[in-house]
């Protein structure tokens, strides 16, 4: 069962979203361009959690609209 989000709620899903989204590109460059192995890990790994939380945030969005 869909839960149907106020206006203002998914302006703010949205708004998460543009921010994961931008946070994903920031860390892949910088991922290419550290040299140390423990800085790269820590932008690997926040790639991967910020595209978890764009899928998720996407299905949210998905899920309002039906």
């Amino acid at each position: 069962m869909a839960k149907e989000l106020a206006a203002h709620e998914l302006l703010e899903v949205h708004e998460l979203l543009i921010f994961k989204t931008a946070c994903v590109a920031k860390s892949k460059v910088f991922s290419g361009l550290v040299e140390d192995k423990k800085l790269k890990e820590i932008l690997d790994e926040d790639v991967e959690l910020s595209t978890k939380a764009i899928k998720d945030l996407r299905k949210i969005l998905e899920d309002s609209t039906k």
